[in-house]
């Protein structure tokens, strides 16, 4: 009996130094920080930056590094591989305000949050928080391709996030504001796509591109940047502006490049404000959409304008500088029944869109008409009000269409939508019938809605609100294309000017308006030589990466003095 307690014990003894053994294995992965499993990289705050770029310059392609605490401080990374850099916990990274010594060694000089080479092609950067107030960039990729910038915060910077240089670069879902020059810049780039992003309160651009061909500009929001929401220049060609919401900006969308099979629809310009302290100069701001001196667009590859809500702009709703050719829009909402009042330029021919209603399956339906009288299935998102029997509705339009609420067929009711700053009557219609009347009075948007008194429209259910104007293109057709500026009908907006020396700029030679881009901060020299990223060999330095496997040990351990126990207690039994 006395041997059996002996060997219990020992093998009591053997158990603790083993589990003692893996308890300081584990004490050694708390005092590295970084813990991984495969190619998972664990990265805490206790880290240098240096030790940090240790890490991602030993890393094999496709490893993936993770932030995991809330803060990081004086961070400058260079990324040379495929990597995968993720937060799940919105980790914020404070951009140092000096050159990394890594970027320095590659002739890198400026400094900048992340930096993503051609070797960095397929990386992708998600979930983290990017503030770069003392820094030039908080996102670079140069040179590379294939790279996501994906539910990002940027902060700060001369410039929020530049990719020049690049092919296939995808940004979306991130939040970029407050940069004191441009939220997104885009230089000598192809194939890439900007999308579902948030932009704003940036000193000069939302988003400035120079240089671009197959580009997607889709479904951001883009406001209260200090110059214009999207800024074109030099070239760009098969570039798609689509869905953008664009408002409170100095100008919308500033077009000063040469165009080439460009496409800018469906794209909302609302609320851009004139700023007579601007660099553009106080009459070239305030407008939804700019076309600037740098603006060419001719023949078979002309730029496409259409389907584009304008409105509320304190300018014009859309503006040709006055030494350019005129220009032809395609069809665009303005806000607007009066072809006299559409507030677009005398360069620019616009074709006036109408508004109708119908009820179908007892529902009021709003829909946007081209000036040919076809229904428009594609168009920006936008709002506007609808009064139904002294009830107001908000009514949003989707692909040029909104229902707003049920209605009695049987009973006539008083529906008046508002248009700019007036309500219009209208008398509804089933969708099965061919024609109805509409009523061409209007109240301002401020007066008394409860009454509202008209005389009947031409027979058609097209709001036209000035039924006699003689701004129509088609001979005066109250149901055609109506011109507001053409030079057939020589009609121009109410706000619109007719003298050339109006439209040009406080300053018309700016840099601005001349194309010059601040392309000299981000490094001298041509565009496409500036801070290349040229490939080194990383320095041979000691991994920090350590594979978890205490839980494999334990569970082994565990296992053998199991067996150990067993066959002990069972030894009697066999030699019995």
């Amino acid at each position: 009996m006395d041997k059996k307690v002996f060997n219990l014990f020992f093998i009591s003894l053997l158990f603790l130094f083993l589990v003692s053994s893996v308890s300081a294995t584990d004490i050694q992965d708390d005092n590295m920080t970084i813990l991984s499993s495969g190619n998972n990289h664990f990265i805490t705050s206790d880290l240098s930056n240096d030790d940090i770029q240790s890490q991602f310059d030993n890393a094999n392609d496709g490893d993936t590094f993770e932030f995991t605490d809330p803060e990081y401080q004086d961070i400058s990374l260079v990324v040379d591989k495929k990597l995968n850099i993720i937060s799940k916990k919105d980790s914020v990274i404070y951009v140092s305000d000096e050159v990394s010594d890594k970027a320095r060694d590659m002739g890198i000089d400026k400094t900048f949050g992340f930096y993503f080479t051609s070797n960095a092609a397929g990386s992708i950067l998600s979930g983290i928080n990017i503030v770069a107030s003392n820094s030039d960039y908080g996102i670079v990729a140069d040179n590379t391709r294939n790279i996501k910038i994906t539910n990002n915060n940027v902060t700060g910077g001369g410039n929020g996030v530049l990719i020049k240089n690049s092919d296939k670069i995808t940004m979306s879902e991130n939040d970029i504001s407050k940069a004191k020059q441009n939220g997104v810049q885009i230089q000598n780039v192809k194939n890439s796509i900007v999308e579902r992003n948030v932009i704003s309160l940036n000193k000069k651009s939302g988003i400035e591109t120079s240089n671009i061909e197959y580009c997607k500009i889709l479904n951001n929001t883009i406001h209260h940047n200090g110059l214009n929401g999207i800024s074109t220049f030099n070239k760009s060609s098969h570039t798609l502006i689509s869905g953008n919401n664009v408002y409170e900006n100095t100008n919308g969308i500033y077009i000063n490049s040469t165009s080439t099979n460009d496409v800018v629809k469906s794209n909302s310009m609302t609320h851009n404000r004139k700023d007579p302290r601007s660099n553009m100069g106080g009459f070239e701001t305030g407008n939804g959409l700019l076309f600037g001196s740098g603006f060419k667009s001719q023949g078979d590859s002309i730029l496409k304008v259409e389907y584009n809500y304008l409105a509320h702009n304190e300018f014009y709703q859309a503006k040709n500088y006055w030494e350019n050719e005129n220009f032809e829009l395609g069809q665009n909402w303005y806000n607007s029944n009066d072809p006299t009042n559409t507030f677009v330029c005398p360069r620019l021919l616009a074709s006036l869109m109408t508004l109708d209603t119908f009820s179908v399956s007892n529902t009021l339906t709003l829909q946007l008409r081209d000036s040919s009288g076809r229904a428009v299935n594609e168009f920006a998102t936008f709002q506007t009000n609808v009064e139904v029997d002294g009830n107001v509705y908000t009514a949003t339009f989707v692909n040029g269409r909104a229902s707003v609420t049920q209605l009695d067929p049987n009973v006539d009711h008083n529906v008046r939508v508002q248009i700019a700053d007036e309500y219009y009557r209208y008398d509804v219609r089933d969708a099965s019938g061919e024609t109805g009347d509409a009523k061409d009075s209007k109240t301002s948007a401020s007066e008394d809605n409860s009454g509202s008194s008209g005389s009947s429209a031409s027979g058609t259910s097209e709001v036209q609100g000035n039924s006699n104007s003689q701004g129509a293109s088609n001979g005066g057709d109250s149901s055609g294309s109506h011109i507001a500026n053409s030079d057939k009908s020589g009609n121009y907006g109410t706000n619109s000017s007719d003298i050339p020396s109006q439209d040009t700029s406080d300053n018309g030679n700016d840099a601005l308006s001349n194309g010059d881009l601040n392309a000299g901060d981000s490094g001298s020299g041509d565009a496409m030589d500036e801070g290349k990223a040229y490939e080194i060999i990383p320095p041979v330095t000691t991994s920090k990466e350590l594979t978890n496997t205490s839980g494999l040990v334990v569970l082994s351990i565990l296992s053998i003095m199991g067996m150990l126990i067993y066959g002990y207690w069972r030894k009697d039994e066999f030699e019995h």
